[in-house]
């Protein structure tokens, strides 16, 4: 744990033979990649706080950044995030959450 929030920001590290992490400091709108990423796990403010990041324009890069079958997680359980997950193609599933959260998403690239 510790050495995930401490290793270097742009620099591929490998925490173990099946898990590396890549640490990017960047603004979502500035993303480009395409199918580079099997998770990306989305702990942003809340809808409330910034609703500009749940927009479906966001989840849209994301989208295109995931590989085939790559998942988005959220503890973001609302509505309008749901709406905006499935309208640019993800598969939505709505989870248990974690201590403190009743419930969450887990979001699939899904392509035929």
């Amino acid at each position: 744990f510790d050495y995930i929030h401490e290793c270097e920001w742009q620099t591929k590290i490998e925490i173990s033979s099946l898990f590396s992490l890549t640490k990017r400091k960047q603004f979502f709108e500035q993303i480009e990649d395409e199918d580079k990423f099997d998770l990306i796990y989305f702990d942003a403010f809340g809808y409330r706080v910034q609703p500009e990041l749940w927009s479906t324009e966001i989840f849209r890069k994301m989208y295109k950044a995931l590989k085939s079958n790559g998942i988005l997680v959220t503890y973001a359980a609302r509505g309008v995030v749901k709406r905006s997950l499935i309208e640019v193609g993800f598969r939505v599933e709505k989870l248990p959450g974690p201590p403190g959260k009743r419930e969450m998403f887990r979001a699939t690239k899904f392509e035929i």
